[in-house]
């Protein structure tokens, strides 16, 4: 089994985080530009990570399941089904398969994520 441990997570520079670009569904005028690190990778397609994102608003890409917990930032999370979602550091939130919405980052955001397949 390979442990892996990423210190100071909320502490990491940007600059030395993967650029991954700008999101692909913008929905301001204002795009928001991703940087990450991937820590594993499965062949299911499943993985950890750091994910970091600047302000915009956007329609939500990832439809695995997803356990998120935000170290840096502010954001609103509107889900096409419920009620918006405030997200602050030090929130921890689980997004089921096929969630939709729009994200609204306000402050970038960092968090630590896991994505997995989760049968419908």
């Amino acid at each position: 089994m390979a442990i892996k441990q990423v210190k100071s997570v909320a502490n990491i520079p940007s600059e030395e985080l993967d650029d991954w670009g700008p999101v692909e569904l913008p929905v301001s005028e204002q795009v928001s530009n991703l940087r990450g690190r991937i820590i594993n990778e499965n062949e299911d397609g499943s993985e950890a990570g750091i994910w970091e994102c600047t302000p915009g608003t956007w329609m939500r890409q990832v439809m695995d399941a997803e356990i998120s917990t935000f170290v840096n930032g502010h954001a609103l999370f509107h889900p096409d089904d419920s009620e918006t979602i405030d997200i602050k550091a030090g929130d921890t939130v689980y997004f089921d398969n096929n969630s939709k919405g729009t994200w609204e980052v306000l402050d970038t955001v960092r968090k630590a994520y896991l994505t997995f397949k989760r049968s419908s």
